[in-house]
């Protein structure tokens, strides 16, 4: 009899973390996918930074929620270095004068360290689009089977 308590007790634990991992699952969905990359940056912005303090307790979710948190502020990085780089140009241009070559400088290394956020980027994007995928397949599908 003991026995079967304990088994019975260790399946419905189990189940319930089951559950936890699929609630994790639906609100991490829900909340990525508000994110769109053309969206204004400070609105992208504040949505990675409540994507990334949301409270997840399964691993699995908080993978995919790190994945895709790293991702986009990886861009956002990109992006605003890119419209220094740029706003710096801009400047410059009004000046009418030569560039200092500090100032040169600072905007190539703005615009190679955009460059190299860029190209890291891809690779962050593409997990967090395999582990969004998963977890998609894994638990949203099952609601629309008749759960």
């Amino acid at each position: 009899m003991t026995r079967l308590l304990l088994i019975l007790g260790l399946g419905a634990a189990l189940g319930a973390c089951g559950d936890d991992a699929r609630n994790d699952a639906r609100v991490y969905l829900d909340r990525v996918q508000q994110l769109d990359l053309d969206d204004p940056i400070e609105e992208r912005e504040r949505l990675v930074d409540s994507l990334a303090s949301l409270p997840l307790s399964a691993p699995e979710v908080q993978r995919a929620r790190d994945a895709c948190v790293e991702a986009h502020r990886t861009i956002l990085e990109a992006e605003s270095l890119h419209r220094g780089a740029r706003e710096a140009l801009v400047r410059a241009d009004m000046d009418e004068h030569a560039i200092p070559i500090t100032q040169r400088q600072r905007i190539e290394r703005d615009i190679q360290r955009s460059n190299q956020a860029i190209e890291r980027s891809r690779d962050l994007f593409t997990r967090c689009h395999r582990l969004t995928r998963s977890l998609e397949t894994r638990y949203r599908r099952r609601r629309s089977t008749g759960e």
